[in-house]
């Protein structure tokens, strides 16, 4: 014996309020579906030797120049090149003379690009963090006296 089928009103009104929730399910992990990388998050901690960065390029696509407050990126994988701004103030004297020379050599092969996880509904703050026991010439020249990193996350809604 087969149970009665409800009226077609009904059926119908269950149909648009399945397909309605649907809808707002659908909105609701769309406005989490990306992320943010910052390089302009307030104060940066010096006091830890991490320091500033430029963005220039993610996923190998040009960054606009003077950048922006933060960049939206879909949740994943991200390569992220930066340039770093370490306050020369910081550094010996030696260090600092040495960067210089690098830097006017090298141009944008100063740069240095790393990968990084960007999460759904966050923004991750990129900084530089000095390695103190890498000032010498040799590392200064192969940029190994500093390294990208992401200093901070927060919660950040996807808008």
């Amino acid at each position: 014996m087969s149970m009665p089928r409800p009226p077609v009103p009904t059926r119908l009104l269950a149909a648009c309020l399945a397909l309605a929730g649907a809808a707002i399910a659908g909105n609701a992990t769309a406005a989490d579906s990306c992320g943010y990388v910052t390089d302009q998050r307030g104060s940066v901690p010096n006091s830890q030797d991490i320091y500033p960065v430029e963005i220039t390029r993610i996923d190998g696509r040009s960054t606009p120049l003077g950048g922006q407050p933060r960049y939206r990126l879909e949740p994943g994988e991200h390569v992220l090149t930066v340039a770093e701004r370490i306050d020369p103030d910081r550094l010996p004297g030696a260090a600092v003379a040495q960067i210089a020379k690098m830097k006017k050599l090298e141009q944008q092969r100063a740069y240095r690009s790393f990968t990084v996880e960007v999460p759904a509904g966050s923004s991750l703050a990129i900084g530089a963090r000095v390695l103190r026991d890498r000032l010498d010439a040799a590392s200064i020249r192969d940029k190994a006296y500093w390294e990208p990193v992401v200093w901070d996350t927060r919660a950040e809604a996807c808008n």
